[in-house]
């Protein structure tokens, strides 16, 4: 072989080999580029960022079983909630009657006694207890006797009967100094769960120390404190029942939780009848419930997610979420991460958007100031009408049934008108109806002052219908009017401004007693001025629920701009 040839031949060889070579190396780049398109894949699908709605409306549902549970679960406390707030009615009520005591000494059972012991005795409680007021003490005696009520044992009446009225208003004063305090734990600290819990154990314990209180000013303080402790029941109650739901189920939601409410007050006086004669007994039997609620059932309730995840407790928060999808037989992919508002926090003990605040923010204050507007007349209303039931020339307790019995359809009315109704509209009609009511109620007063009248039981139970559902709706229009990181408080507001109005209410129960007509009129136009306040406030029919309040600004902005373009176009 010539050399030409061996030369030739060792340049094709090492020509089949460098393309070899070129090959394999494309090849190997290839199996590179892949398999870094693999890893961009895997990474892409590890974040898979999604909000705590999204989550629920992909895996967990809009409501379903688990959030029934968690509703029917939290209820519960309103039931205890009803049954401090209204015990009143028949602890404080006006005694039924009075009589002349039978006595050996002449000047003990007068002849002017004796004369008027038809009319004092026969039941009409405004005659019964002026009449007594010029009789020497020990004369006469309360027929259902002297520990039936709180007026009956230690005389709240004649120059004291204002003194009646002191217990309930501190209650209610109690309860808006619980609501601040309940609704910043709550949001800031512990979380609802845990609040709800504090707050059940500090209602048993007010509650049956009330039912030992030797006078009056002791009691008018336990009772102080009772309507504190029993404030963070309905805050919490309501927030956790509505953050684990779908937005087009929390109108109806928020709802169902006051049928435990109407079960609470419908419960009262099949309680009090049988302790009619003892007060100090309702007090301890209601006692016990919350007791029982606080180690039994609050260990089952699940925190709110989304409190979880304003204040940077991602984990926990998924958590939460994956057992409510398990009901379902469902589980979250592992690749989901929450998204976290821009102000929450990541580290432990601070809180989730701290430099926000309701009154430092322009449109949330103005929001915040006309809903607390509009829920103290509503709660003047509301809690007014249910203790003027003794100034009704009907039984107490049949009356007390039937204002509990029209909470029922109330709830039930209010539930199926938020699933197409605007918020707006429904508060300010309800309210405005309730004042309508209570001004038509003047006309019977008078013509009932002697007798019963059906008609007017008929329209006072009507207007209490509508201002339930007036109170009702307030609840749930406030919680979507504010983000996660102030929700709590911002309720706690809304009822601050309800338990004011509603602890001016007893005042003008006692002026009741001599003009009935009055005590409407005011209840009146009080509903009718609240009523026309909430149309200032924005509608939130399926909104969504935002966390923070720079999250909720700027994407109501973006939907206001919109709007605005739509309407040009």
């Amino acid at each position: 072989m010539s050399c030409i040839s061996i030369i030739s031949h060792i340049r094709g060889g090492k020509t089949n080999t460098l393309s070899k070579l070129s090959q394999h190396k494309i090849h190997i780049k290839g199996a590179m580029d892949n398999e870094e398109e693999t890893t961009t894949e895997v990474l892409n699908e590890e974040k898979m960022e999604l909000n705590v709605d999204e989550i629920i409306e992909r895996y967990v549902g809009s409501f379903g079983l688990p959030q029934l549970l968690q509703v029917v679960l939290v209820s519960f406390a309103w039931v205890f909630d009803s049954q401090n707030t209204l015990v009143t009615i028949f602890t404080d009520a006006q005694p039924s009657g009075w009589r002349c005591k039978t006595s050996a000494d002449p000047s003990l059972s007068s002849s002017w006694c004796m004369n008027n012991t038809a009319s004092g005795g026969g039941g009409n409680k405004g005659q019964s207890a002026g009449h007594v007021c010029g009789l020497a003490a020990g004369s006469w005696e309360w027929i259902g006797g002297n520990s039936a009520t709180t007026i009956a044992e230690w005389d709240l009446i004649c120059h004291r009967k204002f003194l009646a009225a002191i217990p309930t208003s501190l209650f209610f004063i109690g309860s808006i100094f619980g609501c601040a305090f309940y609704g910043r734990l709550a949001d800031a600290w512990l979380g609802r769960k845990k609040t709800l819990l504090l707050a059940c154990i500090l209602t048993s314990t007010t509650t049956f120390l009330t039912s030992f209180s030797p006078n009056i000013w002791v009691y008018s303080l336990l009772r102080f404190a009772n309507g504190f402790a029993r404030s963070g029941n309905g805050i919490c109650c309501l927030v956790l029942s509505t953050e684990v739901v779908g937005r087009k189920w929390r109108g109806q939601v928020g709802q169902y939780g006051f049928f435990f409410f109407t079960a609470g007050f419908l419960s009262l006086p099949f309680i009090a009848y049988p302790t009619r004669t003892q007060w100090r007994y309702l007090y301890r039997i209601i006692s016990l419930p919350p007791l029982v609620y606080t180690f039994l059932l609050v260990p089952l309730v699940s925190e709110s997610p989304r409190w979880l995840l304003v204040r940077g407790k991602n984990k926990e928060a998924l958590e939460v979420l994956q057992r409510l999808a398990g009901w379902k037989g469902k589980k979250l992919p592992d690749n989901i991460e929450l998204i976290i508002p821009s102000q929450a926090t990541t580290g432990t003990g601070n809180e989730g958007g701290k430099n926000e605040n309701i009154w430092t923010t322009r449109w949330a204050a103005k929001r915040m100031i006309t809903m607390m507007l509009f829920g103290f007349g509503v709660g003047f209303v509301y809690y007014g009408i249910q203790l003027n039931a003794e100034n009704l020339n009907f039984n107490l307790y049949l009356t007390v049934i039937i204002n509990a019995a029209m909470e029922i359809p109330a709830v039930f009315i209010g539930g199926i008108l938020l699933s197409f109704t605007n918020r707006r509209l429904l508060s300010s009609l309800s309210a405005i109806s309730a004042g309508v009511s209570c001004l038509l109620c003047i006309i019977f007063s008078a013509a009932s002052s002697t007798t019963s009248s059906w008609p007017q039981l008929t329209i006072e139970a009507i207007g209490f219908m509508a201002a339930a559902i007036a109170f009702n709706v307030s609840y749930i229009y406030c919680v979507e009017l504010f983000p996660t990181n102030v929700r709590n408080f911002a309720v706690s507001m809304l009822r601050q401004s309800l338990m004011l109005g509603a602890s001016l209410s007893p005042l003008l129960v006692v002026v009741g007693r001599l003009s009935p007509s009055l005590s409407f009129a005011v209840f009146g136009a009080l509903a009718i001025v609240s009523g026309t306040l909430s149309v200032w406030l924005p509608e939130t029919k399926n909104a969504p629920l935002y966390e923070t309040l720079k999250q909720q600004e700027e994407e109501e902005e973006v939907k206001r701009r919109r709007l605005m373009q739509n309407t040009v176009l």
